[in-house]
């Protein structure tokens, strides 16, 4: 399929290394905007890797935006098949080191950038909220988040929210998507009058999270992992799986979210994308900013 990309760079007669940004899962377009929210994560993220002296391509994954394909059939092996041929093309351009060639990878990105540096060559992984971990862990942490917030809110909408969102229900519903994703033949099922893509819970069923956390020590090369602790994506605990990792530095911020923003608010889930419209206008946490550019700066540019 053919892959819609956006270059960045400040001067094409200089080489430099080159950053390769995997979006999230969802439709978000290579920006990191859906239809009702805009949050530009990963322009700003394309700009800040400028500014440290690198090339960045980011790109709209398959089936979304101006990329072509069927989102609804994807699965991560589709992903790594795209984010491969967008790697190939790096290093096609003149004025990008083909030595270094880093893949930054956010949330879902995080696995696909992790499973790709297993079979092509990379110079380094930046894992932004999604380092070390599988996505049914994933799911099981964001049930419980779920579960949690509704305890916090009070009056009729509490009531009903706590009766909807039993995390005892929502894993036993869990395990019975990813059961039956395993055994259907086709990409799609309908579960509950509701047609799902089977195949991307299938093939992202086929991973544990220390089946992430061996490839990364594997890998060799340098990776930077970095969640903060108001994720509600992602668990930041997770970090305690790489702590003895030796290529891999991790960093944890206080009070940033999944959108690398620090926190104004009590952070419950349910609040969350209003959160990431209302913060998206806010810069880079400052602490995360510095971490990223230490890291490129003393790996790769020197």
């Amino acid at each position: 399929v053919n892959i819609g990309a956006t270059v960045s760079y400040i001067d094409k007669d200089k080489v430099s290394p080159a950053i390769i940004i995997i979006t999230g899962s969802g439709e978000a377009d290579r920006d990191g905007n859906i239809s009702g929210l805009k949050t530009d994560i990963y322009k700003d993220l394309a700009e800040l890797f400028v500014s440290f002296g690198c090339e960045v391509i980011r790109y709209d994954k398959r089936g979304v935006n101006e990329s072509e394909g069927d989102y609804s059939t994807i699965g991560p092996s589709d992903l790594v098949k795209d984010a491969s041929s967008v790697l190939m093309y790096a290093k096609t351009l003149k004025f990008v080191d083909k030595t270094k060639v880093i893949v930054c990878g956010h949330s879902e990105g995080a696995m696909i950038a992790t499973i790709l540096a297993g079979s092509e060559k990379t110079a380094g992984l930046l894992l932004l909220s999604g380092a070390g971990v599988c996505l049914h862990d994933v799911q099981l942490y964001q049930n419980r988040l779920i579960s949690q917030g509704a305890k916090k809110i009070k009056g009729l909408r509490g009531i009903g929210l706590r009766f909807q969102t039993s995390q005892k229900r929502a894993d036993a519903n869990l395990k019975r998507l990813y059961e039956k994703c395993a055994s259907a033949k086709g990409d799609t099922i309908t579960l509950d009058k509701t047609d799902l893509n089977a195949k991307w819970i299938r093939e992202h069923g086929l991973y544990s999270s220390d089946d992430y956390v061996n490839m990364l020590i594997k890998y060799k090369k340098p990776v930077l992992a970095i969640t903060g602790t108001a994720d509600v994506v992602m668990d930041y605990k997770i970090h305690d799986n790489l702590a003895n990792v030796p290529n891999v530095e991790v960093y944890t911020p206080m009070s940033v979210n999944y959108i690398l923003r620090e926190i104004d608010d009590d952070n419950n889930i349910f609040n969350s994308l209003a959160q990431y419209s209302r913060l998206s206008n806010q810069p880079i946490h400052a602490g995360t900013k510095n971490i990223m550019k230490e890291w490129i700066s003393k790996n790769f540019i020197y």
